[in-house]
């Protein structure tokens, strides 16, 4: 067996996962969306959203052999408690986010468009999905094969491009200008997502960073 997970895997892989995610966001996620409301339409988004990228991403590390990744699954799952840097990002995350959200706003206001059942998509679901399949996987695997920069980069710019069936289904549509701004910041995050899961060698930085930055765009943005 090989040590790495080849790039050409990788790349089939990841344009499998981006089209799948296409055709349930066209096919399922949008119609949800139309169709229902409230309680109702979260739970199904959310039951959607874990099966198609928890179920892709165990799929992708079964079928990886244990030394062709560069963290285990098991260890990736452990808390990284000692992880100090992972406080202080959290940290500077809040602490930017409030700011700029105060100075955009006057003040701290709660967005007329949030709904209490943002509390399950954006701080539960999404920051753990996203990150046990880009982080825990693509990530994981191309740490074998290059040096943490390059692949940092690589998936970086894979976990942005994934955002895009999403905006090419948002109704009304994104302006191009809106399309390229939310991709730069997905992929400054992406870039930051990939460094605390490679200095802590755990997933659950990332998480929280990602659905404290989520949570608090959703609630204030």
């Amino acid at each position: 067996m090989s040590e790495k997970v080849s790039g050409r895997r990788l790349l089939l892989q990841f344009v499998f996962f981006w089209c799948l995610w296409l055709v349930v966001q066209i096919f399922l996620n949008t119609p949800v969306e139309q169709h229902l409301s409230g309680w109702s339409q979260e739970l199904l988004l959310d039951a959607i959203k874990l099966v198609v990228w928890l179920g892709a991403g165990w799929w992708f590390l079964h079928t990886a052999a244990p030394n062709q990744l560069s963290i285990s699954n098991r260890q990736q799952w452990r808390p990284a408690w000692r992880f100090s840097a992972g406080y202080v990002v959290w940290a500077l995350i809040v602490v930017y986010l409030l700011v700029e959200f105060w100075l955009a706003h006057h003040g701290l206001r709660i967005s007329p468009k949030f709904i209490p059942e943002f509390w399950g998509r954006y701080f539960l679901v999404v920051g753990v999905a996203e990150e046990f399949v880009f982080r825990g996987y693509f990530l994981n695997a191309l740490l074998k094969q290059t040096s943490l920069t390059t692949a940092n980069v690589i998936q970086a710019l894979a976990f942005a491009s994934l955002h895009i069936p999403r905006y090419l289904t948002t109704v009304p549509a994104m302006s191009p200008v809106v399309w390229l701004s939310n991709l730069i910041s997905v992929f400054v995050l992406g870039l930051l997502f990939g460094w605390l899961y490679a200095k802590s060698r755990s997933l659950w930085p990332g998480i929280l960073v990602h659905m404290t930055w989520d949570i608090l765009v959703t609630l204030f943005g």
